[in-house]
């Protein structure tokens, strides 16, 4: 080291606060800082201020903390000055946050990087500027875990038993740690995520990525300065992210967590007592206990040595962490009295030896340069080295490139498949819901009944058709036979003519020989040709009557026909009335499930209801408990604020010399011991209620987030309950409700951390130890603090017994509790289990309901059936009856047929006329609703049973199913 006299240079603080995390805001926590704006100053509360070098409130950015506080150390380093950043604060505060102990190369352009991926990026990018030196670089990465320092760079399962030496001219050592040479802030940046990701975290109630050791990432920085070369500078830089102090009774700790917050806590007592040593002036030359710790052993150096040091104080604004950041606020303010004495690190002898050496080197060169024959291939390498530098930076940037090409189209990729994915969801939720599929049903229902109205149409008229067409051939049947009779006549009369015709013929051609027969001859002529006339009207008969033939013929063919797509048209209609009928029991038993659910769902809101206005009763108990226990914090803040008063008396009349004699002592001490004692009572208790108020306003805290939540998901309250006669109230009214108690316990516990910060003071404990002057003082306090303690021990003993009396009457009540709900949950399972039976009994008869509609559906198409025979029969039956055809008289009746069209009896009067045509059935009719009523015993036999199920149905109308409608009768 130099011998120049070393400049004393205090520790510099920077105060950096984060902003509330979401848990904090849920649970109603307040700031309880506040910033000057344009100084580096806090004040608690309402009076308790705090200044130091550097304050960056909630809104600052990691630039913002590095450039102003951080850099300028980085100006020292390539001085040769050792530098020391040091993170503290309690768990949760973030101090990792800050130290960028987590960051990975991913992370390479992200604004929220730390300080230490910054120190890498600059410690580079000043080298890259410094063309003159040439530097060495290498990294340590340790960490302290539970008094036992790790290798966090050592990969190897074998590792060396690492030990601290200290050398009375380097300083500290560390013997067997990793030390790795760095040539680029990648290879950095790799050493930093690899001993990152070796570190222990752990999780606890106030932090889900808690470190659970002390870190310290070293950079050792050398570096040859000077054209000339001589002298070399070794600077280090350490980066220490400490673990955060935390108590156990907020970080829920347990097991291995307790033990290693043990050990965070005595390594943190240790600093915080090697601070106190250094930072108090009037210990200007007492001890330091470096060795109490392993931590304060490695900081030896930047704690009162030689180094540049920054301590980063990280503070949570919370209310609820009002008392941590206070103690951390005291613990950066004692560091700030901490002296150091940096100096450059050169050492004189070596520098001499490395200059002499560097000397001979260029007199070397300079030798073998007059020679001839090295500068034109030394210039030849640099040539090669700077293609070889041009083609790896066009290969990295075409990398960069295509692998930002391809992160680009795998982003829009991804993006248009999370579109259909969700236009996926909807269409499958809109497919699942109910209301889908009772539309789809009846849009189905309504498209067969529109396809079985027009079959029906088309048969009903096909088979008018065919009736016509029978009716037709029954008359042209006898209209046959006489024709056939008619052409053998006529067959006949041509044969004859057909001769008479041949002879006549004859005739003539011999009276032709003769003439004397001319005569005879011209009368013959005159017959054969009213022959010949006869003839050709017989074959035009002849031929009229093959025609007519021909047409019945083919009206037969038509007849089969039609009656072959009558047929097919049945079937098809069977078809219909089949799959209508399957629809209809599908959709029964889909509508039957989900009356199941709906009525699980009644059930399940009849429970929530139960535990709605159980909640509300235990919420009125919680109340009463809120406002009991602000009464007492009131009282307790009282109790605090005479107790003080009182201190601030007797403190007074300490001042008087009357009671300063031996006589007066025992008074004095007594009256200024039971006065603390009172304080520190009346402190505690205020604790104690601060506590209570702060879990009261996370519970209504809880409460207003979650009555938001429903307000903002456009939920409506439930039903309303009553309570004392009055109706619950709207969800904004119990907002505004909860949010105005929660402002009356923001001011409650405001005003308590005020009275506890005035009688929390640092000189508290001095002002005590003062109070005994003397041996006698002594004397009188203990006999005092004898007699106190006898009288609270009675005090408690009694207690104690009043608290067993009373846990004994509180478990008879518990067992009687526990009687009374075993007796609820088996009237309850019993209440279930008749539900259950009274459900099944519903469905059976629903099924038998569903068994008689099949029955009418079956007679209805065994009339069908028989009428298809009928027709298929080409039998019919017609009457003429003049009555009203109600007998076996008429001939319709009498073949069990009904009476049609071509009937000659008088419609307005029969009562056979079948009145249930196809071709009529509505369009809103539905499958079950069909029904024939041919056969009255059946009609007889339909009504009552339904007589039977009504009366069955409405025995249960005081049970569940009330609500179901009964049937009517038919009459």
């Amino acid at each position: 080291m130099t011998n120049e006299d070393a400049k004393v240079i205090p520790v510099r603080v920077a105060l950096r606060c984060r902003p509330l995390v979401p848990k904090e805001i849920n649970e109603g926590c307040q700031c309880c800082l506040t910033f000057v704006p344009g100084e580096p100053q806090v004040i608690v509360g309402t009076e308790k201020a705090f200044t130091y070098d550097y304050v960056f409130d909630p809104t600052a950015e990691q630039e913002e903390v590095f450039n102003t506080a951080v850099s300028p150390l980085l100006c020292g380093l390539f001085k040769g000055y050792h530098a020391t950043v040091l993170a503290y604060g309690q768990t949760g505060s973030g101090k990792t946050f800050s130290m960028g102990g987590t960051y990975t190369s991913a992370q390479e352009n992200d604004p929220s990087v730390g300080v230490i991926p910054r120190v890498i990026r600059e410690i580079f990018e000043e080298r890259e500027k410094r063309t003159d030196c040439e530097f060495c670089l290498a990294v340590s990465y340790l960490e302290i875990y539970n008094e036992d320092i790790l290798d966090l760079l050592c990969a190897s399962k074998d590792k060396p038993a690492i030990s601290i030496r200290e050398d009375p001219k380097d300083g500290i050592k560390i013997v067997g740690l990793t030390e790795r040479r760095v040539f680029t802030a990648h290879e950095m940046v790799g050493c930093l995520e690899l001993g990152n990701s070796a570190r222990t975290v752990g999780s606890t109630a106030m932090n889900a990525a808690s470190s659970r050791s002390h870190a310290i990432f070293t950079i050792t920085l050398e570096q040859r300065r000077g054209t000339d070369k001589a002298d070399s500078v070794v600077s280090k830089l350490h980066l220490v992210d400490l673990a955060g102090s935390e108590r156990q009774k907020k970080t829920k700790a347990e097991g291995d967590r307790l033990k290693e917050g043990i050990s965070i806590n005595r390594g943190l007592l240790s600093l915080g007592n090697v601070i106190s040593a250094l930072g108090d002036e009037s210990k200007k030359n007492t001890f330091v206990p470096y060795r109490d710790s392993k931590l304060t052993r490695l900081l030896q150096d930047s704690l009162g040595g030689n180094s540049h040091t920054l301590m980063i104080a990280c503070i949570s604004p919370a209310d609820s962490n009002m008392e941590e950041t206070i103690n951390t606020l005291r613990y950066a303010d004692r560091a700030r009295k901490i002296k150091n004495k940096p100096v450059v690190n050169i050492d004189p002898r070596a520098a001499e030896m490395n200059r002499l050496k560097q000397q001979v080197q260029e007199l070397q060169v300079m030798l073998l340069h007059a020679r001839g024959g090295v500068a034109p291939v030394l210039s030849g390498r640099k040539y090669l080295i700077y293609k070889v530098y041009r083609l790896f930076i066009y290969l990295f940037v075409s990398c960069v490139f295509h692998h930002v090409y391809h992160i680009l189209f795998a982003l829009q990729t991804e993006q248009a498949n999370d579109k259909l994915q969700s236009k996926l969801e909807q269409l499958q939720h809109h497919a699942d819901s109910p209301e889908a599929f009772t539309a789809h049903h009846a849009l189905r229902q309504a498209q067969l009944s529109k396809e079985l109205i027009e079959l029906n149409k088309v048969l009903s008229l096909k088979e008018a058709f065919v009736r016509k067409m029978c009716q037709n051939d029954s008359q042209l049947e006898p209209m046959q036979s006489e024709h056939q009779k008619n052409v053998q006549t006529l067959q006949s009369a041509v044969d004859s003519l057909q001769k008479e015709k041949e002879e006549l013929v004859l005739a003539l051609q011999s009276a032709k020989k003769d003439t004397n027969q001319a005569k005879l001859s011209e009368q013959r002529r005159k017959r054969l040709q009213e022959l010949e006339g006869q003839l050709t009207d017989m074959k035009k008969k002849l031929l009229e009557q093959s025609k007519l033939l021909k047409l019945k013929e083919s009206s037969v063919q038509k007849v089969s026909k039609l009656m072959q797509e009558i047929q097919a048209m049945k079937t098809q209609r069977t078809q219909l009335m089949r799959q209508m009928r399957e629809d209809s029991e599908k959709f029964r038993q889909w509508k039957s499930k989900k009356d199941r659910e709906v009525l699980q769902l009644k059930e399940k809101d009849r429970k929530r209801q139960y535990e709605l206005l159980k909640l509300e009763r235990d919420f009125q108990k919680q109340a009463n408990v809120l406002r009991r226990k602000t009464e007492e914090a009131a009282a307790a803040n009282k109790r605090l604020k005479d107790a003080l008063q009182k201190r601030s008396e007797v403190a007074e009349k300490r001042k008087d010399t009357q009671n300063r004699g031996i006589e007066g002592a025992a008074t004095r001490v007594k009256t200024w011991l039971l006065n603390e004692v009172e304080v520190m009572v009346s402190t505690e208790e205020a604790r104690r209620h601060l506590s209570d108020l702060l879990e009261d306003r996370k519970v209504l805290a809880q409460e207003i987030n979650h009555l938001k939540q429903q307000i903002d998901a456009g939920e409506r309250p439930a039903p309303k309950i009553r309570t004392h006669g009055a109706l619950e109230t709207p969800l904004t009214k119990q907002v505004e409700n909860l949010e105005t108690e929660m402002g009356l316990r923001n001011a409650q516990i405001a005003d308590l951390q005020q009275k506890l910060l005035a009688a929390d003071s640092e000189g508290r404990l001095k002002q005590r130890i003062d109070g005994i002057t003397s041996i006698v003082d002594a004397k009188c306090a203990l006999k005092v603090l004898m007699s106190e303690l006898v009288s609270a021990k009675t005090a408690s003993a009694k207690l104690e017994s009043e608290l067993k009396q009373e846990k004994g009457n509180a478990q008879d009540l518990r067992k009687m509790l526990a009687d009374e709900r075993n007796v609820m949950s088996t009237m309850d399972m019993e209440h279930q289990q008749q539900l259950v039976d009274l459900e099944q009994r519903h469905q059976e008869k629903e099924e038998e309901l569903e068994k008689l509609r099949e029955l009418t559906v079956i007679g209805f198409h065994d009339n069908l059936s028989y009428k298809d025979q009928d027709c298929n029969s080409f039998v019919f039956f017609q009457c003429a009856c003049k009555g009203r055809c109600s007998n076996k008289q008429c001939r319709c009746r009498k073949g069990k047929m009904t009476c049609g069209e071509n009937c000659q009896c008088a419609h307005e009067k029969c009562r056979n006329m079948d009145s249930h045509v196809p071709a009529e059935v509505g369009p809103v009719m539905k499958f079950s609703s069909l029904s024939i009523k041919d056969d009255e015993q059946e009609d007889r036999t339909t009504v009552s049973f339904l007589k039977k199920k009504k009366r069955l149905l409405t025995s249960f109308q005081n049970s569940f199913f009330s609500g179901c409608t009964p049937i009517r009768e038919e009459s």
